[in-house]
């Protein structure tokens, strides 16, 4: 789910209790490693940095809470205004036409 900071957005994740933060449940046994994503030490962005991406189904609405400020869906366009990491995966996602 994105936070936006000076119109960058941020894919947020990282956590197990990610879910939580979305008030949804995911089906564990839908989840499908979907890509891992590195940049390097030195990286503008601050690397080193790894993203490791899965796809799930869930039940229940998506509704942000915790520390995340909105829920928004992405298109490719929005790329530039993501971090360099998530834009690897916005070019995977796209590549497979799961990104339009």
């Amino acid at each position: 789910m994105p936070t936006s900071s000076a119109a960058r957005l941020r894919l947020d994740g990282g956590g197990a209790d990610d879910a939580s933060k979305l008030r949804a449940a995911v089906d564990p046994g839908s989840m499908v490693h979907f890509g891992t994503f590195e940049i390097g030490e030195g990286h503008p962005d601050h690397g080193p940095f790894r993203m490791i991406c899965y796809t799930a189904d869930h039940r229940g609405e998506l509704i942000p809470s915790r520390e995340i400020a909105e829920k928004a869906w992405f298109r490719y366009a929005d790329r530039p205004r993501v971090s360099a990491v998530d834009g690897l995966a916005f070019d995977e996602l796209h590549k497979a036409g799961r990104l339009s």
